[in-house]
């Protein structure tokens, strides 16, 4: 489809018009995800990691490795905030406080690089960590970033800042954080966007109380956050061992759990109803020869994508990213060795998203 922006000048206009993107969006939403590519990622070091698109969802094969725009800086690695649309919000690490982000789109090879955010905490209570969300604002059909800094082990005194960006307005805007009495203990991980909200795991401790983990959530729309109950078993547990996701139209949460001689399980966790802490239930346990640490996604028939542990650096657990079938109790290798907690997997929407004059995106190579 891009190439044909390069036919004539009318086909070129009519191609990157907001209409026809959207339109062309719209078509692609409407079909099976099954029929969408599927992506990967997988870091062999901190500092070399690949991008992987999947045809098939049989085979697995990869048909095409893409570039990423945000090169790994020393000793870090870019995160992957989300993906939504075709796509994939990108940041910095968790290490340090360096502000790189960009939304990029690999269909039409163009990113658009994020500003540097207006609120530095660190110059007004000391050092501080920060989380980020992605979604989209389908009244004003906005594609948004929130982000949220708060003081480093005080997440109990201060309520964080908040900023929005959005693609539309190319900028920052503050908003209200009061009564966020919450902390982010797995920050760097990603987050996921379901029927308007992005989600993250959070932790709320007050003073002289143990910390009690819950799910929080942004409206994209109306800017507002909300906070949900987990199940009893999973308030208390360590919450860098919490994982979010998104299957079916329903919230999943996944608990790393560690048994008997060490061996370790990822019990699955659905929510069926909004807002009503009865309707979770757990669904299964994935054991994957007593190792399994996270749980990344799912298929349409229900498989699981699982990444497994077999040993570790000083600083990395490394491991294989395994298609996981819990009938049968079969795996598949996805993607061979890598670092368990960078590795990525899921569904690619291609679109054209970002490919108007309007989005103020760059071009660049991002194939190889």
């Amino acid at each position: 489809m891009v190439k044909c922006t390069l036919v004539c000048k009318s086909w070129h206009s009519l191609i990157t018009s907001s209409h026809f993107i959207n339109t062309h969006l719209a078509e692609t939403l409407s079909k099976p995800t099954s029929s969408q590519p599927l992506l990967t990622r997988r870091f062999e070091s901190p500092n070399k990691g690949h991008y992987f698109l999947h045809l098939s969802r049989e085979s697995l094969d990869i048909y095409q490795t893409l570039k990423s725009p945000l090169k790994p800086r020393k000793n870090d690695y870019p995160r992957i905030i989300g993906i939504l649309h075709g796509l994939i919000c990108l940041a910095d690490g968790p290490f340090g406080y360096t502000t790189r982000m960009v939304l990029w789109n690999p269909s039409v090879r163009k990113y658009v690089q994020l500003p540097r955010p207006n609120i530095s905490i660190i110059d007004e209570v000391g050092p501080y960590n920060f989380t980020l969300g992605f979604g989209f604002d389908a009244k004003k059909n906005y594609y948004k970033v929130v982000r949220l800094a708060y003081a480093q082990g005080n997440g109990d005194v201060y309520s964080p800042y908040v900023e929005v960006f959005s693609v539309a307005e190319k900028g920052w805007r503050t908003i209200s954080g009061e009564g966020l009495d919450c902390s982010f203990p797995t920050s760097w991980r990603q987050t996921f966007f379901l029927n308007g909200r992005v989600y993250w795991i959070a932790c709320r401790k007050k003073m002289g109380s143990c910390a009690k983990n819950l799910v929080l959530s942004f409206d994209m729309e109306d800017e507002t956050f909300e906070k949900m109950k987990l199940p009893e078993s999973l308030v208390g547990v360590n919450s860098m061992r919490l994982f979010i996701s998104v299957n079916k139209g329903m919230l999943i949460v996944s608990e790393y759990h560690i048994g008997e001689a060490n061996n370790t399980c990822v019990n699955v966790w659905v929510r069926t109803e909004y807002g009503d802490v009865k309707s979770w239930s757990k669904l299964y346990s994935v054991d994957v020869l007593g190792s399994a640490r996270r749980v990344l996604g799912f298929t349409d028939k229900d498989e699981v994508f699982v990444a497994k542990f077999d040993g570790g650096g000083i600083l990395y657990t490394y491991g294989d990213l395994l298609l996981y079938d819990p009938k049968s109790r079969q795996t598949k290798v996805v993607q061979p060795r890598g670092i368990v907690d960078l590795f990525f997997v899921a569904d690619y929407t291609e679109s054209l998203v970002l490919l108007s004059k309007e989005s103020g995106a760059i071009s660049y190579e991002g194939r190889s």
